[in-house]
């Protein structure tokens, strides 16, 4: 599944279109992280969310939104969890390949990433605007489970 991207006016697709094609197939138990960074005084919150409840989902969401309202900064790893750590041994599930492209609020350099993203091969399956520059993501047609059973 892919999310289409223009810059036709309109085309915006919806936050639940992007994660229901990012993490469509993922089990239910496993971990979504929000951090929340203030840019000045550096405050992290993170707010955690098992992807399969919706309710608790949503006010995740809410609530990042409402920090971001504030001046915060929203990021998260594209990377589920098994347990609300953000460390990288907590990773357990790739759903997507990714880059993030700084453009650092200048317009030719932005230009000038989208276009090499367009041109790629294969190309993304989605490119979001982060404000500061562009995240593009591969989907995989199958997410590739980060647990070692051994």
């Amino acid at each position: 599944m892919s999310i289409a991207h223009s810059d036709a006016p309109g085309n915006k697709p919806e936050r639940s279109d992007f994660l229901r094609a990012l993490y469509g197939n993922a089990p239910d138990d496993l971990y979504i992280e929000l951090r929340c960074i203030h840019p000045t005084t550096a405050n992290a919150r993170s707010l955690w969310s098992k992807v399969g409840d919706k309710s608790s989902l949503t006010t995740a969401f809410k609530r990042a939104t409402a920090l971001n309202g504030d001046g915060y900064g929203v990021y998260f790893a594209p990377c589920l969890r098994q347990t609300k750590s953000g460390k990288a041994d907590a990773a357990a599930l790739l759903p997507a390949l990714w880059v993030d492209l700084d453009c650092d609020d200048d317009s030719a350099r932005r230009a000038t990433a989208l276009e090499k993203l367009y041109a790629f091969n294969p190309p993304p399956s989605a490119i979001i605007d982060s404000g500061g520059g562009l995240h593009a993501y591969w989907l995989l047609k199958e997410s590739i489970p980060l647990i070692d059973e051994a």
